[in-house]
C-alpha cells in the first residue's frame, strides 16, 4: 500500500490550476487530452512565467504525492468497447477499501473516484449499452454496497485510424513508463527516437491516447470540492463559467467535449479549492446564487483510482491476433 500523502503545501498557488489546465490539450478538464510531456518550457511561455517556477511546481506535486502517476488508457473505441460512470453508495464509508477491492475484479472496470461519505465514482468499459446495465447490476450485488446509479454512457471517440502493431507496442510500453522520456520509450520499443516522435504525436494529437492522471487530493492542505449545476432553460454557460472563475479563481471545469462522459445538457461541473472543509455550505450558497443557476451538488474529493487490469487484457488480446 503506498504511503499517506503529507501536506504538500499551506495554500496551493493559483499557478497550479493553471499549469493542469495548460497540460490538456483543450485548456480545460477532460476525460483525455492531457500530455505529460508538455514540457515545462512551453507551459511557461503561455502562462508569462519562469520555467524554474512552473518545473518547481510540478516536482512538488510527485514529491508531496499529489500526482500518484499517470495511468495511459487506449481510446475504448480502438478495441470496440464503450465507456460508461456510474455512482455507488457503500453502506459503511469506513469500509470502502473492501468495496474497492471487489469492484476492481468486475471485468472493464478501469478507474474512479473517492469522495468524503458513502459515495464513490467507477468507470469501465464494455463491448455494448447493455453489459453496461449488466455492469450496474453486478456492482448493486457487491457486499458493501447499497445503491448504485444508472449508467452515464460516454460519448464515443470514433478512431481516426486502427492502431498498427508498432502502435501497440508503443502503447504497452507508455502504459509502463508513462513519464519517461521519449528517447528512453523508443529503446524500450526498439526505433529510433525520431520514428517514435512521430508516432507518440500522432497518438496523442489523434486522442488514441488517454494520459490519466491519479490525483490523491490528500496532499492538499485545502480541500477540492466536485460541483454539479443545473441551469435554468435558456441561461448562458459562458457567463456562468466567467462567474465561477471570478468568485473561485482556484477552479477548473469539466469540459463538455465531443467524447467521455454524456453530461445532460443543462449541467456544468467544476472542481473547486476552497479555504476549509467548514466553508463548503458557503462555497454553494455563492454557487446557488450565480446567474442560471437553478440546483447543485456538492462533494469533497479524497482521491482518484485506477485499475489497469482491463487495459491490460484488451491488449493482450491484440497481441494474440
Amino acid at each position: 500500500m503506498a504511503p499517506e500523502p503529507v501536506s504538500l503545501i499551506p495554500r496551493p498557488a493559483d499557478i497550479d490550476m493553471d499549469i493542469i489546465r495548460e497540460m490538456y490539450h483543450s485548456r480545460a478538464v477532460t476525460i483525455a487530452g492531457m500530455d505529460p510531456r508538455l514540457n515545462a518550457t512551453r507551459i511557461a511561455e503561455r502562462l508569462g512565467v519562469s520555467r524554474a517556477r512552473v518545473d518547481a511546481r510540478m516536482k512538488e506535486w510527485t514529491r508531496h504525492g499529489l500526482l500518484r502517476r499517470f495511468d495511459v488508457w487506449p481510446n475504448p473505441a480502438l478495441f470496440d468497447r464503450i465507456g460508461a460512470t456510474v455512482d455507488v453508495r457503500v453502506r459503511d464509508r469506513f469500509e470502502k477499501e473492501d468495496v474497492l477491492s471487489r469492484v476492481r475484479l468486475i471485468d472493464g472496470a478501469v478507474g474512479g473516484g473517492d469522495f468524503v461519505g458513502e459515495w464513490i465514482t467507477v468507470q469501465f468499459i464494455v463491448p455494448r449499452e447493455a453489459d453496461a446495465q449488466r455492469t450496474a447490476k453486478l456492482l448493486r450485488e457487491l457486499s458493501g454496497v447499497a445503491e448504485v446509479s444508472p449508467p452515464v454512457p460516454w460519448i464515443r471517440l470514433e478512431p481516426k485510424r486502427p492502431l498498427s502493431a508498432l502502435d501497440l507496442r508503443i502503447i504497452r510500453v507508455l502504459r509502463k513508463y508513462p513519464t519517461e522520456r521519449l528517447s528512453t520509450i523508443a529503446r524500450h520499443v526498439g526505433i529510433s527516437t525520431r520514428t517514435m516522435t512521430t508516432r507518440y504525436g500522432r497518438l496523442v494529437e489523434d486522442l488514441e491516447v488517454w494520459f490519466v492522471p491519479v490525483l490523491d487530493f490528500r496532499a492538499l492542505a485545502q480541500p477540492v470540492l466536485a460541483v454539479n449545476l443545473g441551469l435554468r432553460e435558456g441561461a448562458d454557460p459562458t457567463l456562468l463559467s466567467h462567474a465561477v472563475r471570478k468568485n473561485f479563481p482556484q477552479s477548473l471545469e469539466f469540459l463538455r467535449a465531443p467524447f467521455g462522459p454524456a453530461l445532460p445538457e443543462r449541467t456544468r461541473v467544476y472542481f473547486l479549492l476552497i479555504p476549509s472543509t467548514a466553508r463548503v455550505e458557503d462555497a454553494e450558497r455563492t454557487l446557488r446564487s450565480l446567474p442560471g443557476v437553478e440546483t447543485s451538488e456538492a462533494l469533497l474529493m479524497i482521491r482518484m483510482f485506477s485499475f489497469p487490469e482491463a487495459f491490460d487484457r484488451l491488449l493482450a488480446e491484440e497481441r494474440r491476433r
